[in-house]
């Protein structure tokens, strides 16, 4: 996978731009789009970044304002290298933006090496800045577009196995896919912090409000659903998203995410394209598994970052085929778990809300989801590691949830 050195943000809502950019700067540079207007979140979103470059275009119309966004962010953060950006050569835009502190002044014709130079430039004059938050706790990510049955149950497994293994760790469940608050509901966790409502309070999330609005499972995860009603996830942009997760990130040591039956979203690309383990859930089914490949073959068509690939394949039949190793190959994946169907054990654990650690620990089930865990933490996966911005996602945010 191709990952590029350092990031820069752009400031803008307009998608179009941020493309214009991240193709310019490919190879470069790695383009986090920031949605935010509000000084205090734009800062965080450049700390999560661990940028030192910073584009803001000036419209037309209302540029004044941008140039007073400058001046503002320039008395925050002096140390920021900030670009200017124009759709034309306007004498008043550029001495206004240079006045308020802008390093440079562009227009959206600049070639690609124009750019990609000055880039390089300003990086060399920046002072160095510190590893990003999203460098800090490792993150899975359970993906489908299809629901999977008893995705949650899984993922929950997961995390309670891990964090078992690292006793020291900290370990949070993202229970974001369908049916929503599966895993909440099954384990009876009751929790004064929905996903949205953590959105919500972006700038009260710290230890303190984990430790009193997270529910905590006896195994230690803590976890995070998405509203039992259910939530849309076209009204979060992916700066929020970019903020929420790189803030967990510096809280946990250990993410586990489930995302299996959402629609592929730009909130869903970034979680995917920043995840140390990318792990796409089927079952044995050819409809399952053709949906799979039409999954990993789009993400991949849009430049989705996909690290450490894994095939999780459920209700698995090792007597009728496709076989799993056909599946993985199918999938050009090495990395494969097998979950088998053991439907009385799992009815049981979720009818009582128990771990299968606790109530069958011999089950084959069971010792499947121990040795998925250790898969992980054997390809270092499970442990923190460092990761690095990628270009083609994180022009939507792209990229920060990787652990970067």
């Amino acid at each position: 996978m191709t990952t590029s050195t350092q990031s820069v943000v752009l400031i803008s809502t307009d998608r179009e731009q941020s493309e214009w950019l991240q193709s310019l700067l490919e190879g470069t540079a790695s383009v986090v789009q920031c949605q935010q207007k509000d000084l205090n979140d734009v800062l965080q979103l450049i700390n999560l970044a661990a940028a030192s470059i910073v584009f803001v275009p000036l419209a037309k119309d209302g540029w004044l304002a941008e140039v007073q966004f400058i001046e503002g962010l320039m008395a925050a953060r002096p140390t920021l290298a900030c670009i200017a950006l124009s759709d034309s050569l306007d004498q008043d835009r550029l001495l206004s933006a240079m006045r308020a502190g802008a390093k440079d002044f562009v227009t959206f014709t600049s070639r690609a090496s124009e750019m990609a130079g000055l880039v390089r430039r300003l990086s060399e004059r920046t002072p160095a800045v510190i590893d990003s938050p999203m460098a800090q706790g490792s993150l899975m990510v359970m993906a489908s577009e299809r629901p999977v049955m008893q995705s949650a149950f899984h993922a929950l497994h997961l995390a309670a196995s891990l964090a078992k293994d690292n006793p020291s760790a900290k370990v949070l469940l993202l229970d974001l896919g369908q049916p929503f608050a599966e895993a909440q509901q099954i384990f009876g966790l009751e929790g004064q912090f929905s996903f949205m409502d953590t959105l919500r309070n972006l700038r009260r999330l710290d230890q303190t409000l984990v430790d009193t609005a997270f529910p905590r499972h006896k195994s230690g995860v803590r976890v995070l659903s998405a509203p039992i009603e259910g939530m849309d996830l076209s009204e979060i942009t992916t700066s929020e998203m970019f903020l929420l997760v790189g803030t967990l990130r510096s809280l946990f040591t250990h993410m586990v995410v489930n995302v299996c039956g959402l629609p592929t979203l730009d909130v869903i690309e970034l979680l995917i394209g920043n995840a140390n383990q990318v792990i796409f859930t089927v079952d044995q089914s050819i409809t399952s598994c053709r949906a799979g490949l039409d999954f990993v073959a789009r993400l991949k068509g849009i430049g989705v970052p996909i690290a450490n690939p894994m095939v999780l394949i459920d209700h698995y039949h090792p007597r009728i085929s496709p076989d799993s190793k056909a599946i993985a190959r199918s999938f050009g994946m090495d990395q494969f778990v097998e979950l088998p169907v053991a439907a009385d054990v799992r009815l049981r654990a979720m009818n009582i809300g128990q771990l299968l650690f606790e109530l069958a620990p011999q089950d084959p089930l069971t010792k499947k989801y121990r040795e998925w865990a250790h898969m992980l933490d054997k390809a270092g996966v499970g442990s923190q590691k460092k990761m690095v911005a990628t270009p083609g996602l994180l022009d939507k945010l792209k990229a920060g949830l990787k652990g970067t």
